[in-house]
């Protein structure tokens, strides 16, 4: 038993001094992406998606309720101005243009028999064959009749009137659209036949947030990508701006024209309006998939990165203060000086001084 204790600690001592002497496990090194921070002119801009309506676009109706009789164009048809779109029927208002005629060529052949008829009297008196009471009473009585007349004359061109009215024609020139009838349906004036559309000029109508909305003036540049034609590219102009904004989504309607010689573009598109609201020259963009935040980001706009050391293939934790974003790339305060190359994938695995193999990323195109 006693033999046994010095050779116990013997065995425990060798094995305690090859615990000392043996280094630590190496930490394998992760591979991260990586990106590099800029300096060059952030552009603050502002993208939003848009309605495409023709600048003048007029709905049309029929003034009547009535049946086409016929329908003289279909959608996308181009017309000028006063082209016959619908004809409806028109029996009824061709009976009432013959009743109005006739009661108006009665009333003419009435007031011609009392003119000459007062000739003769007239005459008559003079000679002083018929008292002048007779001649007064005819005067009033061709009074009378001229204004009826002037009556059956009047409801004659009313019932042409109504008559051109079964002849629905285009108000302005240009392409139909959203033809809603068929030949043989009933339209009525409450419910548009179709709307004519100017399409060599348009306007896309946006929906702007309160904090844009102070910021947009008329006049600035606006360059338009509709999603189903991305190469299809448009500079326009913002036209108009509404004086108020809707106090229920807090968002005021914005009008951009565009020109639309081409006619690539078509009313009822969806369009992504761009308006660049200010430059800042000079600014340390990084990118900000590269931030890792924590809870005084909101506060105290503060994050952290990783620096990049190639030479020693580390990488490096750094604190920096974040200023304004511009669509990928946030700018950055303080803590990075611009050539900075930070670790934008895997950073969340990583400690301070942590060993990386770097896989370079891909050019991402910038959102700004």
């Amino acid at each position: 038993m006693h033999r046994a204790a010095p050779l116990l600690a013997l065995v425990v001592a060798l094995g305690c001094d090859r615990f000392v002497d043996e280094p630590p496990p190496e930490e394998p090194p992760r591979l991260v992406i990586t990106e590099a921070v800029v300096v060059e002119d952030a552009v603050d801009r502002v993208r939003l998606l848009g309605d495409v309506r023709g600048e003048n676009e007029v709905r049309v109706f029929a003034q009547m309720p009535e049946r086409i009789r016929v329908l003289h164009v279909q959608e996308g048809d181009r017309v000028s101005a006063g082209d016959p779109l619908v004809t409806l029927d028109a029996d009824l208002q061709a009976s009432s243009v013959q009743q109005a005629s006739a009661a108006a060529q009665a009333a003419e052949a009435a007031r011609d028999q009392l003119t000459a008829d007062l000739a003769r009297v007239r005459r008559l008196v003079g000679e002083g064959a018929l008292p002048r009471t007779q001649l007064e009473t005819l005067e009033a009585q061709l009074r009378t009749s001229e204004a009826q007349v002037a009556q059956m004359r009047a409801a004659r061109r009313t019932a042409g009137e109504q008559r051109s009215r079964t002849v629905v024609r285009a108000p302005i020139d240009g392409i139909v659209a959203l033809l809603s009838v068929q030949q043989g349906d009933m339209v009525a004036p409450s419910v548009p036949i179709c709307s004519v559309v100017q399409a060599e000029r348009l306007k896309v109508q946006l929906r702007v947030t309160e904090q844009d909305y102070v910021r947009l003036r008329e006049g600035m540049p606006v360059e338009l990508v509709p999603p189903a034609l991305p190469d299809v590219r448009r500079e326009g102009t913002v036209s108009r701006i509404s004086p108020v904004l809707d106090p229920m989504t807090r968002t005021a309607l914005v009008e951009v024209a565009v020109d639309n010689e081409d006619g690539r573009l078509r009313p009822g598109m969806v369009a992504e309006a761009s308006i660049v609201l200010g430059r800042h020259p000079d600014e340390v963009l990084a990118p900000s998939r590269a931030l890792v935040l924590s809870s005084r980001t909101d506060t105290e706009r503060e994050a952290h990165v990783f620096v990049v050391d190639r030479e020693a293939g580390t990488a490096h934790r750094r604190r920096v203060i974040l200023g304004a974003r511009y669509g990928g790339r946030i700018a950055i305060e303080d803590g990075l000086e611009g050539g900075e190359e930070l670790v934008v994938q895997g950073q969340h695995l990583l400690r301070d001084g942590a060993p990386i193999r770097v896989q370079d990323a891909a050019p991402v195109a910038e959102a700004s």
